[in-house]
């Protein structure tokens, strides 16, 4: 027997259409993901009618509205229940019914500047069936329909995979209308494949919705010069450029001790487990390094994923950047309320901690740290910093790279890379801007320097 859910009352029916009525989207990715929460709540299943893209509009091409295109997509969009009846009732009987005349009208605001539900009428003349919403519902449905055809099956296909010039192809001939923010992403990476078929390319996607989520890269000749160079591997990680992007990047050390990018991964803010998705898409592109990499210097998100790193490089003494996690201190001392930007004393004492030559210096400053900051800041070090003081602490460092100041390498790397970084920073930008980057240092440098 199949379960179906008692219809609502109209008086249930009547609020539910006002609250409706009453909300409003800055995105059409804003109302995606709002009414598939509202579709799982209510056991419906919508599909879109008949829609009208903001690019028809006369108005959308006139400054500062043409930026809206990609951001609201529609003018008009008519969403009408799918009518899914419980497969026990007859199909014969169907024919003699009208279909189900629950509908939903989307419009742009007269201010242009949202999207507004204008009208919508949500009796069902059928009763919800739980069987039947799990057979037909697809999250993301709404944003795939906006970019992609097939984004579902296909990217969650290709998600989280190393992609070849041929599965690009096939994404970019899937692709319809101006969504700049997936179609410029593929044809920068298809670029990068006619440029070098070789290149090592990891796309992920945002589950069930065609969304770029994280997008790992390295060429064929920097990954000849991590298997050249990979004793030493340094971490940069660019959280939030201009508040759009994570950016990391892997680095080694050559033969002159100057640090050299290995790999790019360019990821949404507050991707989560961003360092191991690196580092294991590194090794994938390069096995042949996973024992011979003897120090990783990375930021002090390390900290958090330090199980996962040393399965990953059994052989590597993993460290903490000391210069951002002095950052990392200093930061979490001020939201604690135990320092500011004039006190003069807390940040260099700080900075003589992380770089103590000897247990001696580092037991003495630590001596002092106790009694000048506040005891919520001096819970958070001892239960976060000082157990793993042999990370960051200078006296600690490996022994190999004592002549090499690892931090410094690290922070030069970040000021080349931000002076060559264009001010806009999509996805498809930040790799543009990458590529060209590693193929301007291929074109000045050589594989035999060092």
């Amino acid at each position: 027997m199949e379960l179906t859910e008692p219809p609502p009352s109209t008086a249930s029916v009547q609020k539910e259409e006002q609250e409706l009525l009453e909300q409003t989207f800055f995105s059409w990715a804003e109302f995606s993901h709002f009414f598939d929460k509202w579709c799982q709540e209510r056991l419906a299943v919508f599909s879109v009618k008949s829609s009208t893209h903001v690019s028809r509009s006369p108005w959308a091409s006139a400054p500062p509205l043409y930026r809206l295109i990609h951001v609201l997509k529609y003018s008009y969009v008519l969403l009408v229940c799918k009518d899914l009846r419980a497969p026990t009732q007859p199909e014969a009987s169907w024919s003699s019914q009208p279909r189900c005349p629950a509908f939903i009208t989307i419009k742009l605001s007269p201010l242009r500047d949202r999207l507004v539900v204008s009208e919508c009428k949500l009796n069902h003349s059928h009763p919800a069936c739980p069987h039947m919403f799990a057979y037909h519902f697809r999250p993301g449905h709404l944003l795939a329909n906006a970019c992609l055809p097939l984004p579902v099956r296909i990217t969650n296909q290709i998600s989280k995979q190393f992609v070849a010039p041929a599965d690009v192809h096939r994404l970019l001939s899937h692709c319809k209308g101006p969504d700049h923010g997936v179609l410029d992403a593929l044809h920068v990476l298809e670029g990068l494949f006619r440029t070098d078929p070789e290149a090592k390319v990891k796309l992920v996607f945002v589950e069930d919705q065609a969304m770029v989520e994280t997008v790992f890269f390295l060429t064929s000749r920097t990954r000849a010069l991590l298997r050249r160079y990979p004793r030493m591997l340094l971490v940069d990680r660019l959280p939030g450029l201009q508040g759009a992007l994570d950016l990391m990047a892997v680095l080694c050390v050559d033969g002159k001790g100057r640090a050299r990018q290995a790999a790019c991964c360019v990821a949404r803010p507050g991707t989560p487990s961003l360092l191991r998705f690196v580092l294991v898409s590194l090794l994938q592109s390069a096995p042949d390094v996973k024992g011979r990499v003897r120090c990783l210097t990375a930021g002090p998100e390390v900290a958090g994923q330090l199980r996962a790193v040393r399965q990953l490089l059994p052989c590597a003494r993993v460290q903490i950047c000391r210069a951002q996690g002095l950052e990392t201190l200093f930061s979490k001392a001020q939201e604690l309320g135990g320092a500011s930007h004039e006190d003069p004393d807390l940040w260099p004492l700080l900075c003589r901690l992380a770089g103590a030559t000897s247990y001696a210096a580092y037991s003495e400053t630590l001596a002092e740290l106790r009694s000048q900051a506040p005891s919520a800041f001096i819970k958070y070090f001892e239960h976060n910093w000082a157990p793993r003081h042999d990370m960051w602490v200078r006296f600690r460092a490996y022994e190999a790279s004592r002549d090499l100041d690892a931090c410094a390498l690290v922070c030069g790397h970040r000021k080349r890379l931000l002076r060559r970084l264009s001010p806009s920073h999509s996805v498809a930008q930040c790799l543009r801007d990458l590529v060209a980057i590693q193929w301007a240092d291929a074109a000045g440098e050589s594989l035999s320097d060092g």
